[in-house]
């Protein structure tokens, strides 16, 4: 049992990213950070439905969901910070340079 089964229940597509990134930390570590990126965007759609916020009707990528999230006061600035550099890492993973 992995650090992400608790999710199953509720969450089973969450609970498959988080488990995939555990099965990859040390075989594959881009994979990894990958699926980290992912289970992170999924987390974020699910906090802006719960919120009833809508997403961005231009530009909606997941930095912008995330600002609009801050803006609401809905992640304090650890959460916020682990979000972005989250992100750019995986984008550094994904294409091999930081977009």
């Amino acid at each position: 049992m992995g650090n992400f089964a608790f999710l199953e229940s509720r969450w089973s597509d969450m609970a498959k990213l988080g488990a995939l990134s555990e099965k990859y930390v040390y075989s594959d570590p881009n994979a990894s950070i990958i699926k980290q990126g992912m289970l992170a965007e999924v987390m974020v759609e699910y906090m802006l439905a719960y919120e009833g916020i809508e997403e961005p009707m231009y530009d909606n990528t997941h930095a912008n969901r995330i600002r609009l999230l801050k803006k609401n006061d809905l992640l304090p600035y650890e959460i916020s910070n682990t979000l972005y550099i989250l992100r750019k890492s995986r984008n550094i993973s994904w294409w091999g340079r930081n977009i």
